[in-house]
């Protein structure tokens, strides 16, 4: 039997859906004995257009993320099959394009994913929107999009044959990868495929082939950080990051928003294979007293659960300038990884507001992993 309630209670949110998707995600995990509660968004929990959070007992979040992350399809003789672990890697054609598929391949090795697709998306030149809000190319200009099309085929020809040089020499793992080549806007195009595929991580640079000077993350990067469906690795042209195992310092920025404790539970989960160093910084927009008590459960909560990672705590001024305090902790932990949570964008905004960008300097060799809800 489903639960409604809009008290206060110690339980986790596990996701936040209209009422329908939220009573059947409840009802699926009933099913697998997780006991799940519908609390409304808003004050009258008789308004479900407004969207239900789907919370449960917090010693459940393992199985209860496992069942939302790998969900059963059927194949054609009506049998479960568990959803293919893809990771997803926009391409460009840079120097950098090659650096980052490496990356994956090497996640893909490490966390079982068994599928890289590598994206590139492209807008033909001299092309307009019609009327009918369709792209089209004027005719003088056919000729030139036939080279275009031309060049753009064998840079995938070309790419493709250093990454299988690279398995067939075994510096990379032999995992299954296939590309995709569309026409569109970039960051519109691997939107759509994070939210129509899911993708279990997107693999992406911060520089292209063409740098821009106003956005330190990119503004194709940063597009996909802020709109995507599943979990983004940004991963900076000069980072010195080329294997996981290298990351022996992770920084996870939080403000102890609803979510924060499944984001932390998915990259630990993400990371169990790994040995590394764990600071917690909370950044608090206003002093409150109760954040303390907060952080110091936190920390419990971690060394309870995982016991092999040193955990340390820091609480970062609400007067003080985030991006840095970040630049501190980057340098004096000596930080391979950032991890963060858009639930809430307050956080997000200020340290990745473009008009700081250039203040940002540890972010030109600092990786950044961001969740989303």
């Amino acid at each position: 039997m489903l639960h409604i309630t809009t008290m206060k209670d110690n339980l986790i949110t596990i996701a936040i859906r209209s009422f329908e998707q939220a009573q059947s995600l409840a009802e699926t995990l009933e099913k697998a004995g997780i006991k799940a509660v519908l609390h409304a968004v808003g004050k009258n929990h008789e308004s479900f257009g407004i969207g239900m959070r789907v919370r449960i007992n917090e010693n459940d979040l393992p199985k209860a993320l496992n069942i939302i992350e790998n969900p059963d399809k059927k194949n054609e003789k009506g049998e479960s099959s568990p959803t293919p672990k893809r990771i997803l890697v926009p391409i460009d054609f840079s120097d950098y394009s090659l650096q980052a598929c490496e990356i994956a391949f090497r996640i893909a090795e490490k966390f079982a994913a068994n599928e890289i697709v590598l994206l590139h998306a492209y807008i033909l030149p001299n092309s307009f929107v019609t009327l009918s809000g369709r792209r089209a190319v004027a005719s003088a200009d056919k000729e030139e999009t036939r080279h275009f099309l031309t060049s753009l085929n064998g840079d995938m020809i070309n790419l493709k044959q250093k990454i299988q040089a690279k398995i067939d020499a075994k510096l990379w793992a032999n995992v299954k990868f296939s590309t995709i080549t569309v026409e569109g806007v970039p960051e519109e195009t691997i939107v759509n495929y994070c939210l129509e595929q899911q993708p279990m991580l997107v693999v992406m640079g911060t520089r292209g082939k063409h740098k821009k000077e106003e956005d330190l993350i990119g503004s194709v990067t940063a597009e996909v950080i802020e709109h995507a469906t599943v979990p983004v690795l940004a991963i900076p042209e000069n980072s010195e990051i080329t294997t996981v195992e290298q990351l022996k310092n992770v920084l996870f920025a939080t403000n102890f928003d609803d979510r924060m404790l499944v984001s932390l539970r998915r990259m630990m989960d993400m990371f169990k294979s790994l040995t590394f160093n764990l600071l917690i910084a909370h950044f608090e927009v206003k002093h409150d007293d109760w954040n303390a008590i907060k952080m110091a459960g936190l920390k419990d909560f971690c060394q309870q659960n995982y016991p092999n990672v040193h955990v340390e705590c820091d609480m970062v001024p609400g007067d003080a300038d985030a991006l840095d305090i970040c630049d501190r902790l980057v340098s004096e932990k000596h930080i391979d990884l950032i991890v963060m949570n858009t639930h809430k964008r307050r956080l997000f905004a200020r340290l990745f507001n473009p008009s700081m960008a250039r203040k940002m300097v540890f972010h030109a060799h600092t990786p950044i992993l961001v969740f989303h809800n």
